[in-house]
């Protein structure tokens, strides 16, 4: 696995795969959205309504024909979810969570109850239409847009599959008809089966239409009431696993670090560790490798990876050997400093650039040393570019939420006024709130002032701002376009997908080909790198948009 960037030639594909979108309007032509469960995307948020007794149901054991009515089958969910209206398929759906159960050691079934609050909704339309760098599945009508979130893990869990294949792969999930609709008197009900460690007792449920929820906690087999055409245990068995490892990205003044639940990649930033055109550390370079020894010492096992890289200023040949040379000097430093570690170190040149262009800000990213790793641990540690690493282990599990959402509308924490192609738009900022110590979710509603034409909202995607904050995404098709940066100037990305076939996707909304008219609002999400616990506010940089200082991050 790796934590490199791919080809951004997949954009074209994905943007077949996604479509159109509609919008909704906002109800009353009011500027003010509503905000479910502190903006739909944690369970936890609103004031706990009063306990309900649970439901009165029957397990029926794995393998069964018999399954439960709509009625057996319902009671209080464990969270609730609401569209954010992306389009007519879900932007009115009210999304419940109504149980978690381990059906197998190594798998939980999910089961859903989804109705309109208002209207009607597609039930097809809870498909996977845009998954971050994961399977294609087989149909339209699968039901396969949901996954679950292991943060201690950094992994999301997708459907599993009937067969070991990519593309067009049968979901282990239900099939709806394509022409089924809920309503707010007729809600329809679906699960879908994902494989889940035997040692994770909580997840959080997300749509990428609608946000994510907290953590809920996973109930155990026999406990929760089959819905029609679930798998057995046989089944289940027999069926492939859909994990998407993700990865945290952060950038100080000295180092970027993006880390996975398995590998840690170190970019040093060789203006700070060698003077110019010199492959002799600076004294300053000392302290700033003393960091990433005690990370290797901490964490890594098998051997240490290496690689220099420079900018494209002056010939090929010249700079393969200076990216050589200072990764040399960065070995030795190490290898004095951890003398039982293992390192192999290679030159690139100027062959594979961070960012691409040829501006100062692209030409710092490019000037660097990356140090790579993979962890010993199986849970992921987040310490900061600056900080001085601890051993990893489990981080430490957070309550589950069992409370209900409330769909209480709630104000916005910071505004900005979009500039440039985005002028016209304006974005609430409904939350900055911690799901974790390594994740937090930020929740923007977007809405036409009412001035001008129709907005096209990916245009934050290609805004310069992209370049200015070193924004690490290439992948054009999804909500990425956002930088924290806290006081210390260190800056906090999304989570991106980790590995080789498809990486550079977020966990967030997908805004392409999606304009914003007059009179019309759609709120996104996105998964984002948390800042340390000690960080209480961060400037909210939403690219093509002015800045937002000071904004508290709540949870």
């Amino acid at each position: 696995m790796t934590l490199r960037r791919g080809s951004a030639a997949r954009i074209g594909i994905a943007a077949l795969l996604l479509g159109g979108c509609g919008l909704v309007p906002l109800p009353g032509g009011s500027s003010q959205p509503r905000q479910p469960t502190a903006s739909a995307a944690t369970a936890s948020a609103a004031t706990p309504p009063e306990a309900s007794p649970a439901p009165s149901v029957s397990a029926t054991p794995a393998g069964s024909a018999s399954a439960a009515t709509p009625e057996t089958a319902g009671g209080p969910a464990l969270a609730t979810l609401y569209g954010d209206g992306h389009d007519d398929d879900h932007g009115g759906a009210k999304i419940e969570v109504i149980g978690l159960e381990r059906t197998t050691p190594t798998s939980v079934t999910a089961r859903f109850r989804i109705s309109a609050e208002t209207g009607m909704v597609r039930v097809a339309g809870f498909r996977a239409s845009g998954l971050p760098g994961t399977t294609l599945y087989d149909d339209t009508r699968a039901f396969s847009g949901f996954y679950l979130l292991d943060h201690p893990r950094l992994s999301a869990y997708y459907p599993m599959r009937k067969e070991d294949i990519d593309r067009r792969a049968p979901c282990l999930c239900s099939y709806p008809d394509f022409f089924a609709k809920a309503t707010p008197g007729a809600p329809a009900q679906h699960w879908a089966v994902y494989q889940v460690p035997p040692e994770t007792t909580s997840v959080a449920v997300g749509f990428h239409h609608a946000g994510i929820t907290a953590p809920l906690p996973i109930s155990p087999a026999g406990t929760g009431a089959r819905l029609d055409d679930e798998p057995d245990a046989a089944a289940i068995t027999a069926a492939f696993p859909t994990t998407v490892p993700l990865a945290t990205h952060l950038s100080g003044t000295t180092s970027s670090v993006a880390e996975s639940d398995k590998q840690v990649e170190i970019a040093l930033n060789t203006d700070v560790l060698f003077a110019f055109d010199e492959a002799r550390l600076t004294s300053q370079a000392r302290k700033i490798l003393r960091r990433t020894a005690d990370r290797i010492d901490a964490e890594a096992t098998g051997a240490v990876h290496i690689v220099g890289h420079t900018d494209d200023v002056g010939t090929g040949r010249y700079n393969l050997a200076l990216s050589l040379r200072r990764a040399k000097a960065v070995e030795q430093a190490l290898a004095a400093l951890v003398p039982d570690a293992r390192f192999r170190t290679e030159g690139r040149g100027e062959d594979e650039p961070a960012g691409k262009g040829d501006s100062d800000q692209a030409r710092a990213r490019n000037r660097r040393v990356e140090v790579t790793f993979e962890r010993a641990s199986a849970v992921a540690s987040q310490p900061g570019p600056e900080a001085t690493a601890t051993p990893s282990g489990p981080e430490p599990a957070s309550a589950p939420s069992t409370t209900q959402a409330s769909a209480t509308p709630g104000p916005a924490v910071a505004t900005a006024t979009g500039q440039r192609e985005l002028t016209g738009l304006s974005a609430d900022l409904l939350e900055l709130r911690r799901l974790s110590g390594k994740t937090l979710i930020a929740t923007v509603d977007f809405r036409h002032t009412g001035e001008g034409g129709p907005v096209r909202l990916e245009g934050g995607a290609w805004d310069r701002d992209a370049e200015k904050f070193g924004s690490l995404l290439a992948v054009k098709i999804d909500f990425f376009w956002l930088a924290l940066t806290d006081a210390a100037g260190t800056r906090y990305f999304p989570l991106m997908t980790a590995g080789d076939r498809h990486p550079e996707r977020c966990v967030c909304s997908t805004p392409i080909l999606t304009k914003v008219g007059p009179g019309e609002h759609i709120r996104m999400f996105v998964l984002m790198t948390a800042p340390p616990a000690d960080v209480s506010s961060v400037d909210v940089n939403l690219f093509g948009f002015t800045p937002m200082k000071g904004v508290p991050v709540s949870g």
